[in-house]
């Protein structure tokens, strides 16, 4: 387990503290009875790693429930002093990102794979900024011109872990519809362009999804699932919802992500085959 901070860290800190209450048949208010500095609400905080905690604090925690042996080292092994920062923090359109967005920011920042599906757009890794401004400004947001704009920009700042170290192994997909749905014909010309020199990445793969599929090869929302280094356990899947995407750690919702995943490989185009129909289309356009 590296030492630098990370949301994953403080994830599996806030589990870890969870576990141990829950088999220990305690509730929040007994845990945190008689320690000063904490309470209920905090404590809930930390174990849905919404709040930080310090190695020195989460100590002072632990003595006071009396957690010691290897019990403990197994819980102290994610503290951490040094709250993340994040690349998105020293940015003029930090104060647009939602807690719910900055925390999938956070571990998109720590992930080593990302797999990714869209029925009927590009995946946002893989997107132009022009394509990223048209695909925003028709969603159901409502955003202000400002706020798609700090929104495209984020889209495309976030595609530098696909060319810079740490690099980000990304398995995308996309439904044939994305190449149908009315739009700029220059916009999207100039997207899939780009999508066929992305495609060309040793970390990326692209597959595409076609009509002739039917079924199988629709799933009911755009599907995001994350792995991260150590434990095969350490995987997140995202579903996509109106207000943003909506987060899943169990290990039930990640199988079902897996399956999800292998059911679409089996339906879409190979990498080369892909990439030929995007090369076709573009003749079409063009």
């Amino acid at each position: 387990m590296t030492e630098d901070p990370s949301a994953i860290r403080q994830i599996r800190l806030g589990d870890e503290l969870r576990s141990w209450r829950i088999e220990n048949n305690k509730t929040l208010a007994e845990v945190t009875a008689g320690l000063k500095g904490w309470n209920p609400a905090r404590l809930s905080k930390i174990e849905r790693a919404l709040l930080p905690v310090t190695a020195a604090d989460l100590a002072i925690f632990l003595d006071h429930c009396g957690v010691t042996g290897p019990e403990r080292a197994e819980i102290e092994v994610f503290a951490t002093d040094s709250p993340p920062r994040h690349w998105w923090q020293d940015h003029e359109f930090a104060d647009t990102i939602s807690a719910a967005f900055a925390e999938f920011l956070s571990l998109e920042a720590d992930a080593t794979q990302m797999l990714e599906y869209y029925l009927s757009g590009f995946p946002g890794l893989l997107q132009t900024e022009d394509y990223a401004r048209e695909t925003i400004a028709g969603g159901l947001d409502g955003l202000s011109e400002d706020q798609n704009e700090a929104a495209a920009e984020i889209r495309i700042l976030r595609q530098r872990r696909l060319t810079e170290a740490p690099i980000l192994k990304l398995d995308a997909y996309f439904g044939e519809v994305a190449l149908l749905v009315g739009g700029d014909k220059e916009i999207l010309a100039g997207q899939i362009r780009h999508v066929i020199k992305v495609a060309q990445y040793p970390n990326v793969t692209v597959r595409m999804v076609p009509l002739s599929a039917g079924r199988q090869g629709i799933l009911a929302s755009g599907l995001t699932l994350l792995r991260f280094p150590g434990e095969p356990g350490d995987s997140f899947t995202f579903i996509e919802a109106l207000g943003g995407m909506l987060p899943r750690k169990s290990g039930r919702d990640v199988r079902r992500a897996e399956r999800a995943f292998a059911r679409l490989k089996r339906c879409a185009l190979s990498p080369d085959a892909t990439v030929a129909h995007l090369e076709r289309k573009l003749e079409e356009i063009t």
